[in-house]
């Protein structure tokens, strides 16, 4: 797991990933993982609670991380001729 966040800091510094999507990509995750824990119900009787987090985190990060990468930017006044 470490190496894991070794290589996305590394990507971010380099701007290559952003924030924006680092957050969409987290919230993907835990959607994710969420869906996987409502299939264990059964085994465990904590699963429906976690799952019920993750799958609120998740919503979040993602409605963070997409807001971030298409928010309305203002058109530049620069004028090139």
């Amino acid at each position: 797991m470490a190496s894991l966040r070794t290589v996305v800091s590394a990507l971010m510094s380099k701007g290559v990933l952003s924030a924006g999507w680092n957050s969409i990509l987290t919230g993907a995750a835990f959607v994710f993982l969420a869906y996987v824990l409502g299939a264990v119900v059964d085994g465990d009787s904590a699963a429906p609670f976690v799952a019920v987090v993750l799958a609120v985190a998740g919503a979040w990060q993602l409605e963070r991380g997409l807001r971030a990468e298409f928010q309305r930017r203002p058109k530049s006044t620069d004028q090139v001729s």
